[in-house]
């Protein structure tokens, strides 16, 4: 169930602007979504969200 879950998460990332990661670096874009619960969106990442095309709908 939990790879379902980080899956959407991930998923919701690119909707929401985020690419794919290039390296394992401990985020839902990266492979690190099998490590469920123990991933996050970097900050970098959370500022690109907030930043984009959705951002004023998010905060």
């Amino acid at each position: 169930m939990n790879r379902w879950y980080v899956g959407m998460v991930h998923e919701l990332g690119h909707a929401l602007g985020l690419p794919d990661s290039s390296y394992t670096d401990g985020t839902p874009m990266s492979a690190s979504f099998y490590n469920y619960p123990n991933t996050h969106f970097s900050q970098a990442q959370k500022d690109r969200i907030l930043n984009g095309r959705y951002g004023a709908f998010l905060s």
